[in-house]
């Protein structure tokens, strides 16, 4: 009997021996077996990040792993950045090519669509597993601009998480001249001005939106509001009587970017990340010559609208990637990670680094060092602070009709537009109330 006991010790003692052999030969072993079975993190990002390497994003895309695996070496995580997975400027509700199964498990979205993808079940609201979660998500929310703070949380559910601002700025050559470049011709444009104008003119309660969108629909959009809209679209109309903002003919020349960076215009209508390619083409003749301002299109009275861009999670994705996608988000928001991004610190070291001049929803980014001195960020910064936020829902499924009434009515105001030969032929029902 103790013969056979002293074997089994003998035994034992070899198959412990031999597993520490094992892990010592190969230290990793045991730490990927525990995370062998961990869910990967599909992030899509937003699609228009400007590409400051030129390498399709790869640089930046490793640098944002890099960061985020030494705060969190155990998840697993997969970044994309491209119009595959963009939901922008479409008048489409069908969202199922993003949202589908297999898709990213968050996508950062523009909110005017939330409304539709959270009405056609393309998106599940946020909801923490563990404490460290729900505190990451509560401390992210805190720290948004104060006008964007409460966007995408319906009946007490997060649906929505801002990354970015957007706002359209008036970029002015000193000294100013008279003409001016920009592009507000598409009907992924020009639905979005008009509702600003109105808000503009009338306030943002979102009643009055709401009826604002329905009156458009109805072929019958507010003619102080068109008013108002075509005495600030006229700054683009040339001597020659064209407007070329609204004709169409900016559209296809990069929204008359190139008209203002060449000199042939004196102003420049655009997003504040358009100032990567204002000063990446022409630094010589814009650097410390260039005032910005907001751009209003309706009376004034009240805030203008902007845009927001945020995480949404996918439908289809299981509460095992919950936390880990509360998790990137927080690190994705924090004033370090935004400040590589929005000021291009990803850039190779054998190119000019140019900021991407960005506007991140994180109010801590704004009290950075290198953000609170920069010249350009303090005149994005009041203005983006003093707006108010474009609704969750209305426009999208509308765009279309909005844009065929809203351009007959510019037209009727002696405007130039290309009034397009398919707005005869567009019938759109009201929106409900």
């Amino acid at each position: 009997m103790k013969k056979i006991h002293l074997a089994l010790i003998i035994i034992l003692c070899g198959i412990v021996l031999f597993a520490g052999i094992v892990l010592i030969q190969n230290p990793g072993a045991e730490k990927k077996n525990a995370t062998a079975d961990r869910p990967v993190l599909k992030v899509a990002l937003y699609p228009y990040l400007e590409d400051v390497n030129g390498d399709d994003h790869a640089t930046t895309i490793r640098l944002i792993k890099e960061r985020y695996h030494q705060l969190y070496p155990d998840d697993d995580l997969e970044i994309y950045i491209s119009d595959e997975y963009s939901t922008y400027f479409s008048d489409s509700r069908n969202f199922s090519p993003v949202f589908g199964p297999g898709g990213p498990d968050i996508v950062e979205v523009e909110q005017t669509e939330l409304d539709n993808l959270i009405d056609g079940g393309y998106i599940r609201p946020f909801v923490p597993v563990s404490p460290d979660a729900a505190r990451m998500l509560n401390e992210t929310r805190e720290d948004v601009v104060s006008p964007y703070k409460d966007l995408g949380t319906v009946d007490g559910s997060v649906y929505f998480v801002p990354t970015w601002l957007c706002a359209h700025y008036t970029f002015t050559r000193n000294p100013p001249g008279t003409a001016e470049s920009g592009d507000f011709s598409g009907n992924g444009t020009l639905p979005d001005l008009y509702l600003s104008a109105y808000a503009s003119t009338y306030g943002s309660d979102p009643a009055l939106l709401d009826g604002a969108v329905r009156d458009a629909v109805n072929g019958s959009p507010d003619p102080e509001v068109t008013d108002w809209l075509a005495s600030r679209l006229s700054a683009c109309t040339g001597t020659d009587g064209r407007n070329r903002c609204l004709d169409g003919d900016y559209a296809a020349k990069d929204g008359g970017l190139s008209e203002f960076v060449s000199g042939k215009t004196d102003r420049y209508v655009g997003f504040s990340e358009m100032l990567y390619r204002i000063l990446k083409e022409s630094p010589e003749r814009y650097d410390k010559n260039l005032t910005i301002s907001g751009t209003i299109y309706g009376k004034g009275t009240y805030p203008s609208l902007a845009w927001t861009d945020g995480f949404v999670m996918n439908n289809n994705t299981g509460t095992e990637k919950m936390d880990e996608a509360i998790r990137f988000i927080d690190f994705y928001n924090s004033p370090e990670t935004k400040e590589i991004i929005a000021l291009s610190l990803d850039t190779g070291n054998d190119t000019v680094r140019v900021p991407r001049y960005l506007l991140p929803a994180s109010e801590d980014f704004y009290s950075l060092p290198n953000v609170s001195s920069d010249r350009y960020y303090q005149q994005f910064s009041p203005v983006i602070h003093t707006m108010v936020p474009f609704p969750t829902g209305g426009l999208r499924g509308n765009m279309d009709a909005i844009y065929c009434n809203v351009t007959a009515a510019l037209q009727e105001n002696g405007m130039d537009v290309n009034y397009p030969a398919r707005c005869t032929l567009t019938q759109k029902t009201a929106v409900p109330a």
